[in-house]
């Protein structure tokens, strides 16, 4: 829902509001406006973009997904 229908809506109820998110080409954000402009900038350069996770990885207080994304560039 968050990622691919671009839902920002959703964070408050998925997302501590501090934490730290580091994305795919390495770019580190911090809380929900963060990640909301990584969220962003994937939707503005990949069209029809689709994510799916396979695997949520729990260690302590840090979470890791593996995922499968697909988009289009233009």
């Amino acid at each position: 829902m968050l990622w691919d229908a671009h839902d920002k809506s959703a964070k408050p109820s998925i997302l501590h509001t501090e934490f730290t998110f580091r994305g795919s080409l390495g770019q580190q954000k911090f809380g929900h406006a963060g990640f909301a402009e990584y969220l962003d900038s994937v939707h503005q350069a990949l069209g029809d973009y689709r994510c799916h996770i396979e695997a949520l990885v729990e260690e302590g207080d840090q979470v890791f997904a593996n995922m499968r994304c697909r988009g289009v560039t233009s």
